[in-house]
Parts: structure tokens; C-alpha cells; sequence
């Protein structure tokens, strides 16, 4: 991001603050990259969360259905198995679903969650990168300089004078 706006706005440079919000862009970022990889892996889990559930529940009949503090202690198991989604599940209630289903509404409903909170967190991301390139391009300060062009040609041309006498 600092070679990009730097890019653009050549003639001005960085402050103190510039790197602060830099450095605290970069904190808020990878916090937010650390969530994005584990709801990514979470949701790389959905496959084996509903082959797991189908064999917890397949000795249930399939005309029982289930309510909610059962279907809290398979939420239970898979955390359990897989602990990284108790941090970010924190119920289930998947009332009115049988043992045939349950597997494949837990999974999809797995994979629904994680894609919404995935959403989210890019667009924190976006709105974080957004507000830090407006901080660090409102800090940059103007520097006046001489084009490198300009000043060989009054320096070739003084020195010009000087031989010449």
C-alpha cells in the first residue's frame, strides 16, 4: 500500500504518523487474516462434519426427531472432534430434523455460517485498508522539489559562462 500511494503522490512524504497507522493497519489486518484462514479451514471440515454426524446418528431411528439439546450435543461431539469450531459456533439448534438429515443441515448450515463470517471479515479488511490509505494520504506532507533537469541545465549553463571567460 505504501508503494502504491507513494506512486501516486511522488511529491510528498511520509510523516511518523504514516508508519504508526501503517503499523496499526497491519495489526487489524492480521487479526483479520488469522479468522479468515480459520473459517476457511472450518468450512474445508464440512465434508467430514456431516460424514461424522450420519455416523453418530445412525443408530437413531428416522422417524425420531431431534431438538434442540440434542442437536447441542452433536454440536458438542464435533467440537470435540474438531475443536477449532467451537470458537466459532457457539450453538445448534436444529429442531425437527431426523437422523437422516441432520448430517447434511448441520453441514450446509456449517458452511453457510462460515461463508458469511469469511464475507465479513473481508470486508473489515476492505474498510480497515480503506480508512488507512485516507490516514496515511492526509499525514503525507509536500515536499518541493527542483526537477532534476531544470537544475543540469543552469548548472551546464553557469559552468558554460565560466570556461567561456
Amino acid at each position: 500500500m505504501f508503494v502504491l500511494i507513494q506512486s501516486w503522490r511522488s511529491n510528498c512524504t511520509y510523516t511518523p504518523l504514516s508508519y504508526i497507522t501503517g503499523g496499526i493497519l497491519f495489526l487489524f489486518l492480521s487479526f483479520q487474516a488469522i479468522l479468515l484462514c480459520g473459517a476457511v479451514t472450518i468450512k474445508s471440515y464440512s465434508d467430514d462434519v456431516e460424514h461424522a454426524i450420519n455416523g453418530w446418528v445412525a443408530n437413531v431411528p428416522s422417524d425420531v426427531q431431534f431438538d434442540q439439546e440434542a442437536s447441542q450435543n452433536v454440536l458438542e461431539r464435533i467440537t470435540e472432534e474438531w475443536p477449532l469450531v467451537g470458537y466459532f459456533v457457539g450453538g445448534a439448534d436444529f429442531t425437527g430434523h431426523t437422523s437422516e438429515s441432520l448430517g447434511p443441515a448441520m453441514a450446509e448450515e456449517l458452511r453457510s455460517f462460515m461463508n458469511y463470517f469469511i464475507l465479513r471479515r473481508i470486508g473489515w479488511s476492505l474498510l480497515f485498508i480503506i480508512c488507512g490509505a485516507v490516514i496515511v494520504i492526509k499525514s503525507m506532507e509536500r515536499v518541493s522539489r527542483r526537477s532534476y533537469s531544470s537544475s543540469r541545465g543552469r548548472m551546464a549553463g553557469s559552468r558554460r559562462k565560466r570556461y567561456d571567460d
